[in-house]
């Protein structure tokens, strides 16, 4: 039997990959961007949502408002002031070649927040993504204040999104890697190994000495997750390996991906890198072992090549797996299971589908290749890249002839594919929800693609349009699909409370769309058009009466137009004075 062991150590991380922040620190000025102890919610390189997390996240006890100060010296380079994503955002270009990113802030501090709020006074735009020149002048030392935290944007909660980049290819590097100061003596975490095989899959417990069972052949993944100390987050690794030998000492297969340096461009294919079933369902931080040819992510050594990842060897015989997941403080934790091939008879328990079932007309694509076909009654199109690895795709339409289901459902999409089917003859007014009755012909706009869950709650929604006989909607995802059409406008009403009758006080509305989503809100003041802040998480938007476009003392004529994205519109108007 193959020896079997489990190491959990603090072995250091190689010199170089600490050596760029030490020899900045030892030329520059760095000072932390917070004036309490760092506590991490998120670290760099964690899965979220489609792409790695690209910086820390500092906790700020809860509360918005803590100063936050500059990391080095530098200059402003770039000011977002957006209703989603990074929200309020500064980036400081620093000496070095280094770059410095604040993000989710409440405000800045004044010289920048009246630049912002100028400049977007001059675009007449709902937020704002500039570049200050030099001649503005934002330059700032380390530990001067930037700002103040908060939790704008599309932050789950008030704290401190913290970035360090480089400046020439404005790549993230990560912050852990010498430039904060963050003591953590908490090993990662191995607790789940996953296998897949041919369209099933299941889990184990990830157990030092357990003998596991698996059809060849099969391809692996393990959940891996760091914990840091004072929080109870899980963050990503720093460094994940995998080996699987032979009895003889054959080397079946090797896996390295390290989180040192990230590339925008191509973060999207952290979905080739998750096991994409448990990720996009249970959010799990499963990491592939293996690298799909398709996968761009400069996370794996140019010496460990891409491969499809299934591994095979012969029945009854085993093999040794060994992982090890390493985090930025170098802490580590190793373990190692031996694999036993076996028939597929002998190993249906515990086993399940991978996807939902199917038995209709399938279209294969391959990563490199353009293709169309005919599924289920619907036309398919879909651009070269579109999955990652060779795939069977297809369409079953639903009774009604308002939709249908997409298949695959648990593999990513890089690109959208375009489906395509004739507009049903004859349809009941439920199922076009009371815009289509029988006899009256079809209206050709303002139709949505809608996925919704066994709730009712909306999932996705993607634009359709009908000409010529035909629907046409573009879909990022699989599942089940199914037309809407939104004659529904957005709803308006003013938050009364504190506003807009107070001296001095903010002008706040309620502003929500039941299904397409606002697409745009647009704010006058006698005629003058006005800045909003709108935050899409609390549905609310705010007129900031220190922008001073109101008139005190006197009526004002305000107007409110908000537009969602299937054209329906709702004005408020009405006469409101200022004390």
């Amino acid at each position: 039997m193959l020896a079997l062991i489990m190491c959990m150590g603090t072995p250091r991380l190689a010199a170089q990959d600490l050596s760029r922040a030490s020899a900045f620190k030892s030329e520059e000025s760095w000072v932390e961007p917070l004036h309490i102890a760092p506590r991490l919610s998120g670290n760099f390189g964690e899965l979220r949502g489609n792409h790695f997390h690209t910086g820390v996240d500092l906790k700020t006890e809860g509360r918005k408002g803590l100063v936050v100060v500059a990391a080095t010296d530098g200059r402003v380079a770039r000011v977002k002031m957006s209703p989603w994503g990074y929200g309020n955002a500064l980036y400081l270009e620093g000496p070095g070649g280094i770059t410095t990113v604040y993000a989710h802030l409440q405000r800045f501090v004044p010289k920048i927040q009246d630049w912002a709020v100028t400049r977007t006074y001059r675009g007449r735009t709902l937020g704002l993504d500039a570049a200050p020149s030099a001649a503005d002048d934002l330059v700032f030392q380390a530990g001067d204040t930037l700002g103040w935290s908060g939790n704008s944007g599309g932050s789950g909660g008030p704290h401190l999104h913290f970035e360090v980049r480089n400046t020439a290819n404005q790549h993230p590097l990560n912050p852990l890697d010498g430039w904060l100061t963050k003591t953590d003596t908490r090993p990662p975490r191995l607790p789940v190994l996953w296998a897949e095989s041919e369209g099933k899959m299941r889990s184990w417990a990830l157990t030092n000495g357990d003998t596991l069972a698996t059809p060849v052949p099969v391809r692996l993944a393990v959940e891996g997750y760091d914990l840091l100390d004072g929080a109870t987050n899980i963050c990503g690794l720093r460094r994940l390996e995998a080996t699987v030998e032979s009895p003889s000492g054959g080397e079946l297969l090797r896996h390295v991906a390290s989180w040192g340096e990230l590339d925008f461009g191509v973060n999207k294919d952290m979905n080739a890198h998750a096991f994409y079933p448990v990720w996009s369902s249970a959010r799990d931080q499963v990491h592939r072992l293996h690298r799909m040819p398709t996968n761009r992510l400069g996370i794996y050594p140019k010496d460990v090549p891409a491969d499809a990842g299934w591994l095979s060897w012969p029945e009854g015989e085993t093999v040794a797996l060994r992982v090890t997941a390493t985090d930025a403080a170098g802490n580590a934790t190793t373990r190692q299971v031996v694999l036993l091939a076996q028939g597929a008879a002998g190993v249906e328990e515990g086993w399940k589908g991978m996807d939902m079932e199917w038995s209709h007309d399938v279209c294969t694509t391959v990563p490199q290749a353009s293709g169309q076909c005919t599924s289920g009654e619907a036309a398919l199109e879909w651009e070269a890249q579109t999955f990652f690895e060779a795939t069977s795709m297809g369409w079953k339409m639903n009774d009604t002839g308002m939709g249908g289901a997409l298949y695959p459902t648990m593999v990513p999409y890089r690109k959208a594919v375009q489906v395509s089917w004739d507009i049903p003859d004859d349809v009941d007014a439920w199922a076009a929800g009371w815009s289509v009755l029988p006899g009256q012909p079809w209206p050709e706009d303002q139709w949505l693609a809608v996925k919704r869950n066994a709730e009712g709650q909306v999932d996705a929604v993607a634009t359709a349009t009908l000409t010529s006989g035909k629907v046409h909607v573009s879909l990022k995802e699989g599942g089940a699909w199914r037309l809407e059409r939104d004659t529904v406008p957005p709803k308006v009403l003013p938050y009364h409370s504190g506003t807009p009758w107070v001296k001095g006080g903010n002008g706040v509305w309620f502003v929500d769309d039941a299904l397409s989503g606002v697409d745009d809100i647009t704010l006058t003041f006698n005629g003058t058009w006005a800045r909003v802040v709108w935050d899409p998480k609390r549905n609310m938007v705010t007129y900031e009466a220190s922008d001073a476009i109101h008139r005190v003392g006197e009526p004002n004529d305000v107007e409110l137009v908000v537009t969602d994205e299937a054209g329906n519109q709702t004005v408020w108007a009405r006469t409101l004075k200022w004390p």
